[in-house]
């Protein structure tokens, strides 16, 4: 197995798309096994991916739009808010499948066809790959996470992201072989013949407040402990919000080191943590999250800062490779996610990001893409969607045969 990262931040798609592929083969010297790819929405990906097939025809292409641009080993790529991303996996002796769907009313549905298109893509239907890649929509993460459980069993690592835009305006996409779409999954299949690797964790620390949600809906929290969640937050934050209650309003990025944490299960007397972003305190004094939440729920207010998220995704990459079967040297490469709104508070230190990253990977290639939710697999083996979070799944070197 070997990895390999290209980027470009050309303006134009087609040339884009032929500048990274090029680093790639120039790096591996042989056409991929796996693409994934993550770009701006500013590009016209229609034609970028098309590019992409004409290159690397029956290649698997498997992601989606990240917030401005992304990050590799050889820094950060984003030129007046465009920048491509592709991570090559070369890998004879493994097998890749992507499928890609359109969301519709039966999610179910949906996700299992995605996911019978890769693993019939990979050739290995009936089996459980070392890693799965999802690329999401924002709204419906935890849903996707259930029904892949539900067709391969809760044992097989989930690592993606909520594809992002620029502005939030709803211009995300989601990319899968020949496809882009705005409301989709795209699911990839990885079995790989090395071993692999992953970490999912935030750079929040526990405060001493906390409570249990006594009433909630969907993505909104309403109560805790029986008192509007909007007033308790405020309490918890010492007036965070006063200049939006009582009648609501936005909590980005106000709320980016404040937000709400539910214990996820406790390792060596630790407990770890999923974040839920409070991204609108509404009229009625509810909060809106961007993850699920519901009642009987604990909640943790988070606190973190400017140096924990700038140094945090190096210490996640650390993580992903004590996890791994392999030493440090012999990392061949990673994909990384990391919240787009904790890269918006430190935009101004993104080669730090970078620089940990790669010294925690050994220097090995990598790719970070930007992503609106973060998607992983935590040390017990749960599979969670959170918010303001890093997933990095690496690749290690080959299984004994």
């Amino acid at each position: 197995m070997k990895i390999a990262s290209g980027w470009s931040t050309r303006t134009d798609a087609d040339q884009a798309a032929v500048e990274a592929y090029d680093m790639i083969f120039d790096k591996l010297q042989a056409v991929p096994q796996l693409l994934l790819v993550h770009s701006s929405c500013a590009y016209d990906n229609i034609r970028l991916i098309k590019q992409l097939r004409k290159l690397a025809p029956g290649v698997p292409i498997q992601g989606g739009t990240s917030c401005m641009g992304v990050l590799t080993e050889a820094g950060v790529h984003s030129n007046e808010n465009k920048g491509l991303g592709i991570l090559g996996v070369l890998d004879p002796r493994g097998g890749y499948g992507v499928g890609i769907e359109k969301l519709t009313d039966n999610l179910d549905m949906a996700v299992s066809k995605a996911l019978e298109s890769a693993l019939n893509e990979a050739k290995r239907p009936g089996e459980l790959p070392s890693a799965i890649i999802v690329t999401n929509v924002p709204g419906n993460e935890e849903k996707v996470i259930k029904a892949i459980e539900q067709y391969l069993g809760s044992s097989v690592p989930v690592i993606g992201g909520t594809s992002a835009d620029n502005d939030m305006s709803g211009q995300w996409q989601q990319f899968g072989n020949d496809s882009v779409f705005n409301e989709s999954v795209s699911i990839a299949t990885l079995f790989t013949s090395g071993e692999v690797g992953y970490a999912f964790h935030s750079g929040y620390e526990p405060t001493e407040f906390r409570g249990v949600v006594t009433r909630a809906e969907g993505r909104v929290l309403m109560e805790v402990d029986g008192r509007p969640m909007a007033q308790v937050y405020n309490e918890w934050t010492k007036g965070l919000i006063d200049n939006v209650l009582p009648a609501g309003g936005s909590l980005v990025p106000t709320a980016s080191f404040s937000p709400l944490g539910r214990p996820v299960n406790r390792v060596g007397g630790i407990t770890y943590y999923r974040l839920s972003y409070p991204v609108e305190a509404l009229e009625n004094q509810g909060l809106l999250l961007f993850t699920d939440i519901k009642v009987g729920d604990e909640v943790v207010l988070m606190t973190g800062n400017r140096d924990s998220l700038a140094t945090r995704a190096g210490r996640v990459a650390s993580a992903a490779v004590d996890a791994a079967e392999f030493k440090e040297d012999e990392v061949e490469g990673a994909l990384v996610l990391y919240c787009t709104g904790c890269m918006l508070t430190i935009t101004d230190r993104l080669q730090e990001v970078v620089d940990d990253i790669s010294l925690g990977l050994n220097n090995a290639p990598f790719l970070s893409s930007f992503t609106l939710g973060e998607q992983g697999c935590f040390i017990g083996g749960e599979n969670r969607h959170g918010n303001l979070m890093v997933a990095v799944l690496v690749f290690g070197p080959g299984k004994a045969m």
